[in-house]
């Protein structure tokens, strides 16, 4: 190979990175000041352990019709995905959410072991059997509300997109934001950590202190654990996805912003329902 053929790939290579540099500047200002990632205001409250009994259930119950549907919209990410890396990391995801184990360091689910007792919508069951929910409430469409529904439809949209494209920014969004601060100074206001530290709290102040088990905690601390993993491999994802042939910065950005638009319509629910007197619904 010539040595002018050379600089000239070396030039091509240089301004690809640059180029992609300037891209993840912009996701930082498009994707990492959403208001869901910034300032959700249900989980800041629900860390304080101010959430009584009525407040966790419905947390749980909510949270188990985002799991249980959320299987679906998953599959969907991984037979649209746009790259094979994608796809990967999507089944992945898909397979550990049915029950599969997970390497922590990796987000791999390569040669690990299947427990129905691990897929994580009976981690919230065991959870939703100490406070009283019956078994058949969890995870049903119907048990969820309006802005639940809405966050999923919100997801099918973007993160289920047959166009791999809007796929590919919703995934790299929501990694981020179940990322957010993990190793970091920010890691106490990473969601998963706030609604650990105030179910903690729930724990301490409203079941031990009255002679009750504590719940478990296995959701919420496993999801914690496994999201670092998770956020590692977008960044990958994302350096093959921008360099694949027909790539769309503005679909990319669209999907991303509105993926997280939805996420946030779940957590305004929550919000909304919490500050309503008992046993009035909000929408």
């Amino acid at each position: 190979m010539s040595t002018s053929v050379i600089a000239a790939n070396a030039r091509t290579a240089n301004s690809t990175q640059n180029a992609l540099e300037r891209f993840e500047r912009t996701i930082e200002r498009e994707f990492f000041n959403h208001p869901v990632i910034t300032n959700n205001a249900y989980t800041r409250w629900f860390r304080q352990g101010l959430a009584d009994e009525a407040q966790v259930i419905d947390l749980i119950e909510q949270f188990s019709v985002f799991s249980n549907h959320f299987i679906v919209i998953q599959a969907k990410r991984m037979v649209n995905a746009a790259t094979e890396e994608g796809e990967r990391g999507a089944r992945f995801i898909l397979t550990n959410e049915l029950g599969v184990g997970l390497d922590v360091t990796t987000g791999s689910t390569e040669g690990k072991t299947f427990a129905t007792k691990n897929a994580h919508l009976n981690w919230l069951r065991q959870i939703g059997d100490m406070l009283g929910i019956e078994r058949r409430r969890l995870g049903r469409w119907e048990t969820g509300r309006p802005s639940t529904h809405r966050f999923l439809n919100g997801l099918d949209e973007t993160y289920g997109s047959h166009d791999g494209m809007t796929g590919a920014g919703a995934s790299f969004a929501i990694e981020n934001w179940a990322a957010f601060g993990i190793g970091s100074e920010a890691e106490p206001d990473n969601f998963w950590k706030e609604l650990i530290t105030g179910l903690e709290l729930f724990n301490e102040r409203r079941r031990i202190n009255n002679g009750l088990p504590p719940l478990p905690l296995a959701f919420f601390q496993y999801h914690f654990e496994i999201e670092s993993g998770h956020g590692a491999n977008v960044w990958h994802e994302l350096e093959e996805t921008f360099g694949e042939p027909g790539f769309d910065a503005g679909r990319f950005l669209e999907g991303g912003r509105k993926a997280l638009d939805s996420i946030h319509t779940f957590w305004l629910g929550l919000e909304g329902q919490r500050k309503k007197p008992a046993g009035i619904e909000k929408t």
